[in-house]
């Protein structure tokens, strides 16, 4: 039995086929994780939201041009994470290790922080996000693109221009790091959440 194409697929074809309100429901379907994505690449909200209108102004244009994808949102998260760090080294970059501008701060609020902060006290709450902070930028992304973002270690690889196992290093050292830093039984908790 021929599996059947998801809804984003769906649209993503109608969309190339010149339909405005497939190409609005794409945009409205991923925006909110494009811009709490966005921010960890690029702290200055104003110039993201330039910089995504101005995607979405590309796609239109070069709808045509484009190839059918079953993952649009890896399409698009890539497509600015790209066009971000264009922008960056035309404008900002100094050195290599300051492509990612991430704060711990920004970290969009998901079903699993809910809960956690359903479940923890402020205190801990505070603490887990210090210790996100305490991460290298590399390992935030890895962290943010895993466990907010839903991407398998696969996808996380090809947008950040990493092989398979060095993902795999990255997630596991952050891990690490992390339940070093927190200690505390929420964190295990955390842990034992973003492992199913």
């Amino acid at each position: 039995m021929e599996a059947r194409p998801d809804q984003d697929t769906l649209l993503w074809l109608q969309f190339k086929e010149g339909s405005r309100d497939a190409f609005a429901a794409i945009y409205q379907r991923h925006i909110t994780p494009l811009i709490a994505y966005g921010l960890k690449l690029c702290p200055d909200s104003d110039l993201l939201k330039d910089q995504i209108q101005e995607l979405f102004v590309e796609l239109w244009q070069s709808r045509k041009n484009l190839s059918p994808t079953a993952a649009v949102r890896f399409y698009l998260f890539k497509a600015l994470r790209y066009k971000l760090i264009r922008l960056e080294k035309s404008r900002y970059l100094r050195d290599h290790t300051a492509r990612i501008a991430m704060d711990g701060n920004h970290f969009q609020d998901s079903v699993e922080t809910s809960i956690i902060e359903d479940e923890a006290s402020a205190s801990q709450v505070d603490s887990l996000r210090q210790a996100i902070k305490a991460l290298t930028l590399r390992q935030q992304e890895a962290i943010q693109l895993r466990y907010y973002q839903g991407f398998s270690n696969e996808q996380i690889a090809n947008l950040m221009d990493l092989n398979y196992q060095s993902v795999n290093n990255l997630l596991h050292r952050a891990l690490s790091r992390l339940k070093e830093i927190f200690k505390s039984p929420v964190f295990h908790l955390l842990l034992l959440w973003f492992s199913q």
